[in-house]
C-alpha cells in the first residue's frame, strides 16, 4: 500500500506530467483527470489492505474472486478470498466489511439517475463518463437508471399499499344495490418516452356509472360506456381535468361516488380533496 511519502511523490510526479497549457479549462481538465486517477489508486489500495488484514484471521482459502465497484473516483477492482463453509463456498469479508452486492455505489448511482432523468441518454452517458471516468455504454446507463426507477416505484407502491390496506378497503361501506353510483378509477403508470428519454409517470383515469356496468357471465362483466382521462402533465393538472369531467357527468345529481385506486398516497389525497365523502376502495388489481 502507498505510504504518505509515496503519495506525496506521486503528487509531485503528477505535477511534472501535466502538459504545458495556455487555457485554464485545459489545465483544470488535465489536473482533474490525474487527481482522480491518483485518488482511485489510493482508495483501491486502502480497501484492499483492509480486506487482506481482515482475511488474515482465516485459514483454508480456496481461491480469490475479483469484485468491481463504480465509485465517484472511477472503477475500483478488489480481490477477496473464498472459503469453504458448511453452506458451501463463501466470501466472508463481504459481510464483515459491508461490501455491497451491487457494483454501483450510491453516490454514483445517484449521479447516473439525475443525469438519466434530466437529459436524453446519449447526452447523459457522455456527461457521466466525463465526470466519473467510468467507461460504460449508454445502453448500460439507460438500463440501470430505468431499473432503479422501477424499483423505487415498486417500493413506494408496496409501502403505500401496506399502510392503506386496512383503511382504504370498502368491505363495510359498499353502495346499496339499485343505487346510482359513479365510479372514478385512478392510477399512475411509468411510461417510456420517445428518443430514449427514459420514463415518466402517466396519470390515467376512468369514470363510469354503475348502470353501465353489466354482467356477461358469473365472474365477468363489461362496462358499456365510460370516459377516459390520460396525461403526462402534473398531478395537480390531472386532478383538475378529472374533476371537470366528473362534474360534467354528474350535473345537478348527487350520486354516491366510489374512488378506485392502488396504494399511492396522491390518489387518496385527491379523493379526499376532490370527492369528499366518497367511498374509497382499494383496487387489488391495480396494487398487485
Amino acid at each position: 500500500m502507498m505510504d504518505l511519502k509515496s503519495i506525496f511523490e506521486q503528487i509531485e510526479l503528477t505535477q511534472h506530467q501535466l502538459p504545458q497549457w495556455q487555457d485554464l479549462n485545459q489545465f483544470v481538465g488535465e489536473f482533474n483527470l490525474f487527481w482522480r486517477q491518483l485518488g482511485n489508486l489510493l482508495q483501491q489500495q486502502l480497501v484492499q489492505a483492509q480486506i487482506e488484514q481482515t482475511e488474515a484471521d482465516y485459514q483454508g482459502a480456496r481461491t480469490k474472486r475479483p469484485k468491481r465497484y463504480y465509485t465517484p473516483l472511477g472503477e475500483m477492482v478488489i480481490q477477496r478470498r473464498v472459503y469453504p463453509t458448511d453452506n458451501g463456498l463463501e466470501v466472508k469479508v463481504d459481510k464483515l466489511l459491508g461490501l455491497p452486492e451491487q457494483k454501483w455505489l450510491p453516490q454514483v448511482l445517484e449521479l447516473a439517475c439525475a443525469l438519466g432523468v434530466s437529459s436524453e441518454f446519449p447526452n447523459a452517458h457522455q456527461l457521466f463518463v466525463q465526470w466519473t471516468g467510468i467507461e460504460i455504454s449508454d445502453k448500460t446507463l439507460a438500463n440501470q437508471v430505468e431499473a432503479t426507477g422501477n424499483l423505487l416505484a415498486l417500493s413506494e407502491l408496496d409501502l403505500e399499499t401496506k399502510s392503506n390496506l386496512n383503511t382504504k378497503t370498502a368491505s363495510n361501506c359498499e353502495p346499496s344495490k339499485g343505487e346510482n353510483v359513479l365510479y372514478v378509477g385512478v392510477d399512475g403508470v411509468m411510461t417510456p418516452l420517445n428518443n430514449n428519454q427514459g420514463y415518466k409517470e402517466a396519470k390515467v383515469g376512468v369514470i363510469f356509472w354503475s348502470f353501465d356496468h353489466q354482467k356477461i357471465k358469473r365472474k365477468r362483466g363489461v362496462i358499456r360506456k365510460r370516459e377516459y382521462v390520460a396525461t403526462l402533465k402534473s398531478r395537480s393538472q390531472f386532478r383538475q381535468t378529472v374533476c371537470q369531467l366528473y362534474h360534467r357527468l354528474v350535473g345537478e345529481a348527487r350520486p354516491t361516488t366510489v374512488v378506485l385506486g392502488d396504494g399511492a398516497h396522491w390518489i387518496w389525497d385527491m379523493a379526499s380533496e376532490q370527492f369528499p365523502g366518497s367511498i374509497e376502495m382499494l383496487d387489488c388489481a391495480l396494487s398487485s
